[in-house]
């Protein structure tokens, strides 16, 4: 069980990548945080392939926002981050109920945030990169969390076979 935070995302590209990628290790809720509601349209479903539509989606307006409905619900706030004196994924232990956060393409998540979250992790890089995307580094720490459990589908022709897709978009069966 886990959730997704996008915090203060601009990219309609990163965003649908995002939920693509949170529907696909079935992830519990995604929060999208920011001033006004996020518009799910055309740019974005080209990469979530409308599996918004499915997602237990909830909007929050702002940080005092986000902590609140983090004790509420008994969710650890994990950021993905560079940090100094990092915890480097590989080496973390995830709690139970993780809320994933990833922050703004530009400005990341802000030291003061960062130090509201239960634990901050970051990817370790090897080559001439100084930070990953925003997707990818979203991507890269839901599959960290999700590595060691069992896998649910059968594959079949190069996919996962999933008995519910009548619950899918019906341009996505």
């Amino acid at each position: 069980m886990f959730a997704t935070v996008l915090h203060h995302l601009k990219s309609p590209e990163n965003t649908g990548m995002i939920v693509r990628m949170h529907v696909a290790f079935n992830g519990n809720e995604l929060i999208i945080v920011g001033p006004e509601p996020w518009r799910f349209k055309k740019r974005t479903q080209a990469f979530s392939r409308r599996l918004e539509k499915i997602c237990n989606l909830i909007y929050l307006k702002d940080d005092e926002a986000l902590f609140e409905w983090f004790d509420v619900n008994e969710y650890t706030p994990v950021a993905v981050e560079i940090a100094e004196n990092p915890n480097f994924l590989p080496d973390f232990v995830f709690p139970p109920r993780p809320a994933i956060i990833v922050g703004n393409e530009g400005t990341g998540l802000a030291p003061d945030f960062i130090d509201r979250c239960g634990a901050v992790v970051t990817i370790p890089q090897y080559g001439p990169v100084a930070c990953l995307n925003v997707a990818m580094s979203c991507g890269v720490a839901i599959y960290e969390f999700m590595r060691n459990k069992p896998v649910k589908h059968e594959i079949s022709q190069q996919k996962y076979v999933i008995d519910d897709v009548q619950s899918l978009p019906a341009d996505q069966e």
